[in-house]
């Protein structure tokens, strides 16, 4: 078997990994969240966080799922709780060329 390692497709994969903005966790320090404010893959170590003054490597960090923008997504919908009409809308197109619908009840 032969295995080759893609220097190129790495740094790429790691780049997008550790985006400024996304939300880690110091291994060293559970339960301390940063955001990484810079990601450098020319300096050793490559991140900076907003909040530590000394850069990380990425083994020392927790990279932190981001949360969902919000719970309308999952909302229910309401087409279920409305009353279905009686009788369909009877339109028609008026001389004029103007829409004219009967009313549903009658």
């Amino acid at each position: 078997m032969n295995f080759y390692f893609n220097t190129q497709n790495f740094e790429q994969e790691e780049e997008l990994r550790y985006q400024p903005g996304q939300r880690v966790e110091l291994k060293a320090r559970p339960g301390m969240v940063d955001v990484i404010a810079e990601y450098d893959p020319m300096m050793v170590p490559p991140i900076w966080l907003a909040n530590d003054p000394k850069p990380r490597y990425p083994h020392e960090l927790n990279v932190l799922a981001k949360p969902v923008i919000g719970s309308a997504w999952l909302r229910a919908s309401r087409r279920s709780q409305q009353k279905p009409l009686a009788k369909a809308p009877r339109c028609h197109l008026t001389p004029t060329g103007r829409v004219r619908c009967a009313s549903a009840h009658g």
